[in-house]
């Protein structure tokens, strides 16, 4: 096999001219003519007796083609190898030539980048840095009372609605004077505030009272979906039933149980929940520190990018929003976007993959089958069920394969933040959580 390599003055991309013998295929095209023949079912012919010549007239043209494409791809690879080049992407493959007994094609592919990896101190973290408190413990209760709060009507008739309280209303909408399709109801618990309405609706109830009726003015935004309705001034006919108010449970030994809880009480209430809340904390920690490592790696290393991986990290990423928003009901007609929308996040993607790489082949850092099972064991516990949700895990390689790149990817951002010029900011629980709610 003889090759030639033409290498870039400047870029990524290569040439390469590739000659090898064309017996060499007439070997392979033969045996799997054979091949054919054994399975081969014609009229005339008993199963396995129709003629080679027969089964080559017919399929021969068919078979050279594929064992050409095998041979020429074995062949480019075996090529690269020889030549020490790291291809990056898929190759194209430009020319063909097959005469006096020799085969002779020429392709086209980039190679990965030389990468210098910067030294550490010159990378400036910012670090956070959070703790649960009892006020965010106090918050978290707050919360679990108001998911299982009840409404409570107000027995004072001289109670006037506000924003985070429940009507209880009738309405009637009307165009110039006539009423609307659709824009009547009776009986309508309506939480003020709750932004359920077109805007000003709700604001138009606040101050109302039990029994009394109202008229109110509002405007139908222009891009409401009903065409009919766009832009449109209406009057709604208001008359308020009740007025009810949030009255949250007690935390007593049934709302303590309810949660799994089996010893009842506030006390061990406050414990379990500062513990999840201090797991998620820092499990959220460590995943915004994680981050800004690997922004600020990403804006001191300058690396040339293989087109070729970029368009299909773009085009991967695409496909994962386009099957994201199918998930969500959305028809494929009507999803519009490009993977050209995607190409600043897959370079990024790209230069960190690349650099990632050369970091954890330089300094040896990998995951242990322990640390993954440990990992999946502190997922597993806050489920009802931890068992099941081991063996899904066990079940499935790329779920796997996600966690060990994560804790990877924690192992490279702590080497990287134990070395950096490292500043620290603290945040509430709120501040952390909320970016990652």
């Amino acid at each position: 096999m003889q090759v030639t390599v033409q290498k870039p003055e400047q870029g990524l991309e290569h040439k390469i001219t590739v000659t090898f013998p064309s017996d060499e295929l007439n070997g392979q095209i033969e045996k799997r003519l054979n091949e054919i023949r054994r399975n081969v079912r014609m009229d005339g012919f008993r199963p396995g007796k129709v003629p080679l010549n027969v089964v080559k007239k017919r399929h021969g043209e068919q078979v050279k083609q594929e064992v050409m494409g095998e041979n020429i791809q074995r062949k480019f690879y075996d090529a690269v190898m020889q030549e020490s080049l790291n291809v990056a992407g898929y190759p194209m493959f430009d020319e063909l030539e097959d005469k006096d007994g020799q085969i002779t094609f020429t392709a086209r592919f980039e190679t990965y980048p030389e990468i210098t990896v910067p030294e550490f101190s010159g990378v400036t973290v910012e670090k956070v840095a959070a703790e649960v408190t009892d006020e965010d413990v106090e918050k978290m209760i707050t919360r679990l009372r108001e998911q299982r709060m009840a409404w409570k009507p107000s027995k004072s008739a001289a109670k006037k609605a506000k924003k985070g309280e429940q009507v209880i209303i009738d309405f009637v909408g009307k165009l110039d004077g006539e009423a609307f399709e659709g824009g009547s109801a009776e009986n309508v618990p309506l939480e003020l505030g709750s932004g359920r309405m077109i805007p000003g609706f709700e604001d138009g109830i606040e101050g109302m009272k039990k029994g009394e009726e109202k008229t109110i003015e509002v405007t139908f935004p222009e891009n409401y979906h009903a065409e009919s309705l766009k832009g449109k001034t209406a009057t709604f006919d208001i008359t308020v039933h009740s007025i009810q108010t949030k009255e949250l449970p007690e935390i007593d030994e049934e709302f303590v149980k309810s949660f799994g809880i089996e010893a009842g009480t506030e006390e061990a209430l406050r414990a379990e929940i500062k513990e999840n809340m201090e797991k998620e904390l820092a499990r959220a920690v460590q995943s915004k520190n994680r981050t800004a490592v690997l922004n600020a790696l990403n804006e001191i290393v300058d690396v040339q990018l293989p087109k070729s991986l970029v368009e299909q990290e773009a085009q991967q990423l695409m496909n994962n929003m386009v099957q994201n928003m199918q998930r969500q009901g959305v028809k494929a007609s009507d999803v519009n976007i490009t993977a050209e929308q995607y190409e600043d996040d897959a370079k990024k993607r790209v230069k960190l993959g690349l650099v990632m790489g050369d970091i954890i082949r330089a300094n040896k850092i990998e995951a242990t089958d322990d640390e993954v099972n440990a990992y999946i064991a502190e997922q597993a516990a806050s489920y009802e069920e931890p068992a099941e949700v081991i063996d899904w895990y066990q079940k499935n390689p790329q779920a796997l394969n996600e966690i060990r790149a994560i804790l990877v990817e924690n192992k490279v951002a702590e080497k990287i933040m134990s070395e950096a010029k490292v500043s620290e900011v603290k945040k509430s629980f709120d501040e952390v959580i909320g970016a990652f709610a």
